[in-house]
């Protein structure tokens, strides 16, 4: 490993190199180079995480993943075969202190810009990179390189190692494609403690209030009840309502397997109201 490459981290500024783009062919988004190439390299991992059932999001994140990785790779001179853990090291030290690129800067959300808002105990966003974004892109460059080295045709070294001091090291990841690896990241950053936030009666009252149709008042209430995503709870057809057992089908972002939850009553009024209205599009 080469540890002794010194490197001004805080000078580095990314490319604009290469883009995330849709594809037209079996894998759902691809990454191409400056020249309107496919990055071929990544499009075969994609491809196998296709194979692995991944969804098509999880697909387009572990693109964008590899695109910055790509660029970082880029402005470092070191081809993707040759990287090393002081690569992978360091990404971790700039964007632990780089800030996102913005398409234009902020206006209206200056002010709130990585503050905590006093009514939902919810942080805003700001143009720093969060603790989950750098372990992601960590898992999802490690998943790349395992896959290449289960090939047999790529490098042996993964330039995002595993802490080997870690009693979780010795599992060996089931899935070369899952952004979720056995073992314990070496420069992985520990994710802040959160504490639970809820809202009061007369908060959950207000923010009724303001929701603009049954609809909306449907999805929440489903969404808040029965701890569904609010992209599981979209797909849900009227072939997927048990409105005797009082229960939604969904299908989960991660298994993809279908699941029946249990929905409070109050969500089946909202719901038979939604459907009761004109504009409803199974009415």
């Amino acid at each position: 490993m080469s540890d002794e490459i010194q490197r001004n981290i805080g000078s580095i500024r990314l490319p604009q190199w290469g883009r995330v783009e849709q594809g037209s062919g079996i894998v759902p988004w691809l990454v191409y180079d400056d020249a309107d190439e496919v990055v071929d390299p990544i499009r075969r991992y994609l491809a196998d995480c296709v194979a692995r059932d991944h969804s098509p999001a999880s697909v387009r994140s572990y693109a964008y993943g590899l695109l910055r990785w790509w660029r970082w790779l880029r402005v470092l001179e070191v081809d993707w075969d040759k990287a090393t853990p002081a690569e992978g090291r360091d990404l971790v030290l700039w964007l632990t202190q780089a800030p996102k690129p913005r398409r234009a800067p902020r206006t209206k959300s200056k002010k709130t810009a990585g503050t905590v808002n006093t009514r939902t105990r919810k942080r805003y966003l700001d143009d720093r990179y969060a603790t989950r974004t750098i372990r992601h892109s960590n898992a999802v460059v490690r998943a790349f390189y395992e896959f290449w080295n289960e090939t047999g045709q790529g490098p042996v070294l993964n330039p995002i190692p595993l802490d080997r001091r870690s009693p979780w090291s010795a599992v060996h990841p089931a899935d070369s494609c899952s952004p979720h690896p056995a073992g314990r990241i070496r420069y992985n950053p520990k994710l802040p403690k959160q504490q639970p936030r809820a809202l009061t009666d007369e908060q959950w009252k207000e923010l009724f209030d303001v929701l603009r149709s049954n609809r909306d008042r449907a999805l929440l209430s489903l969404v808040v009840g029965n701890g569904a995503r609010a992209s599981e709870v979209l797909r849900v057809r009227p072939v997927d309502i048990d409105w005797g057992e009082q229960l939604i089908r969904v299908t989960r972002k991660g298994t993809r397997a279908e699941q029946w939850l249990p929905a409070s009553q109050e969500s089946f009024v909202w719901l038979r109201l939604y459907l009761a209205d004109d504009s409803a599009p199974w009415s």
